[in-house]
């Protein structure tokens, strides 16, 4: 319909323009008004650049316009403003096309090579004709890659987690019954194999978790590094390295000379930092951080007077059981195992908590 509206102006323009009678100089030239005409034609007929059809029908129209008012002048008032006009319609058809006819906005696509390289998307094959060898080459690298980046940890993942969850357990099994079984033997000797079994799979736990650690990624500069050299590297250069190779030493075969005392696997109790370790993942990872703070202290109360428990009996023992500060002789209802700790348990925890009268000590051990 558009086109129609401005087909029928530009005939009425056509029809009022042949009405016009023809005016020229004496000189046989155009005269100015003609002259501003034509300028003013070609200015607005650069404008319409397109190769959609409306707009080309439009060209057209506004040459044979061009070409017919060549021959044409407009002396009087009227006819030039019939004339402007006919412009002013053929105008606004060409404001109606550019505005109906869809502008194709050019995009500009630039690839960033640093943010690419490290970007975790899959990247974008451009390229439709490729080699097949090439592919299969890049298919086999990125394999690899996606192999080796496997067996890295991830300082803060999941994975890691649970790890130093399973090596928090080994310690905590050494912190509480290597002094149970050196101060109450009875524990040790009625179990034995079953303590020596746990001992040698806490020991593999703790041989896991250096192989563990080397295959532990660190961020350098905000990136993860997966590199093995420079993970080897970064572990053994860290004072951690030489406190895992100290928690390992094979101070057991002295048992082989001076008899059954667990305490010899005190180096054990230096791979406590990795608790510390786990209970911050734990508790940047939970919503009740306070929970497990307070549960870590209890623990820690707990397991002092278990300690000062054991120490309490051994003191005893190396007094002989003499005087009230010490505990009985190991006689009758005194002698069974469970009688021994709990009563111990006692007195550790009255002297922790400053609960009750106890007897003065005697001795320089008591």
């Amino acid at each position: 319909m558009e086109l129609e509206i401005n087909q029928r102006d530009a005939q009425g323009l056509d029809m009022e323009l042949s009405s016009s009678p023809e005016v020229e100089t004496p000189a046989g030239t155009p005269s100015p008004e003609v002259r501003s005409k034509k300028e003013e034609r070609k200015t607005s007929t650069s404008s319409i650049s397109s190769s959609s059809p409306v707009r080309s029908k439009t060209r057209n129209l506004m040459s044979r316009l061009g070409r017919r008012t060549e021959q044409t002048a407009t002396p009087g008032t009227e006819e030039e403003e019939e004339v402007g006009k006919g412009w002013r319609s053929l105008r606004h058809a060409v404001k109606v096309t550019n505005a109906v006819t869809p502008k194709k906005k050019s995009t500009v696509t630039r690839e960033d090579s640093f943010l690419k390289k490290f970007s975790t998307r899959q990247p974008y094959r451009v390229e439709s004709n490729c080699n097949p060898v090439e592919n299969h080459t890049e298919n086999v690298s990125k394999h690899e890659t996606k192999e080796k980046h496997r067996t890295v940890f991830r300082m803060d993942g999941n994975l890691m987690l649970y790890w130093t969850g399973l090596v928090t357990v080994a310690v905590l099994y050494n912190l509480w019954t290597c002094i149970a079984r050196e101060a109450f033997r009875e524990i040790h000797e009625n179990h034995l194999f079953v303590w020596i079994t746990c001992d040698i799979v806490c020991d593999i736990v703790y041989v896991l978790d250096i192989i563990c650690q080397f295959r532990t990624g660190y961020l350098d500069q905000g990136l993860m590094v997966f590199d093995s050299v420079k993970l080897a590297k970064n572990y053994i250069s860290t004072k951690y390295f030489y406190l895992d190779l100290a928690c390992l030493f094979p101070l057991d075969f002295i048992q082989f000379f001076i008899g059954i005392h667990p305490m010899v696997r005190f180096p054990r109790f230096i791979k406590l930092y990795r608790t510390f370790r786990f209970l911050y993942m734990l508790e940047s990872r939970t919503a009740y951080p306070n929970f497990f703070r307070v549960a870590n202290l209890t623990h820690i109360l707990f397991l002092g007077s278990h300690w000062f428990a054991a120490f309490y009996y051994l003191i005893s023992e190396a007094e002989d059981f003499k005087g009230d500060w010490s505990y009985p002789k190991p006689i009758g209802e005194f002698s069974s195992v469970t009688r021994k700790y709990l009563a111990s348990l006692f007195w550790s925890t009255l002297t922790l908590t400053t609960i009750g009268d106890l007897p003065p000590p005697e001795t320089n051990w008591e």
